[in-house]
């Protein structure tokens, strides 16, 4: 980059000379101040050169500092869908594992239902036995009269 921007100086350089070379009208005084202008402008030049080349450097290092960074930063975004993938297929694959689990469990809580269906009758069933032995009891040894009908 250096070497374009002097080579554009020298360029520039030459066409002032050589303008200064060419013009009949001007005097001495003119071309001594051209010159003193040419190389206060020379030193400018350096100068502002030598400031672009440590900006343009610097602009490149924080460029580069920030790409590491975006890069790490997409790095770590990257491994963390990485992770939240492979815990998603292992929570799928768990629940499939599950679904079997979960059919013979309804199955067994459909037939705890009916067992207990059937003790429910049992004990209804026991229930009325037990007082029609009573009543029976009452009846045929005691005899209540108001069971003498």
């Amino acid at each position: 980059m250096a070497d374009s921007r002097r080579l554009r100086q020298r360029r520039v350089t030459y066409a002032d000379e050589r303008e200064n070379l060419l013009s009949s009208g001007r005097n001495v005084e003119d071309v001594s101040d051209s010159s003193n202008r040419r190389q206060r402008k020379a030193k400018r030049s350096v100068a502002t050169e030598a400031q672009e080349e440590s900006d343009v450097t610097d602009s490149y290092l924080r460029i580069n500092s920030m790409m590491k960074q975006e890069l790490e930063r997409v790095s770590a975004v990257s491994d963390s869908i990485n992770n939240d993938g492979s815990m998603l297929r292992d929570a799928k694959h768990d629940q499939e594992d599950m679904t079997g689990v979960v059919k013979g469990a309804r199955g067994t809580l459909w037939v705890m239902r009916a067992q207990e269906m059937r003790e429910t009758v049992v004990l209804w069933c026991a229930v009325v036995f037990f007082y029609a032995s009573a009543l029976y009891v009452l009846w045929t040894r005691v005899k209540i009269p108001f069971l003498l009908s």
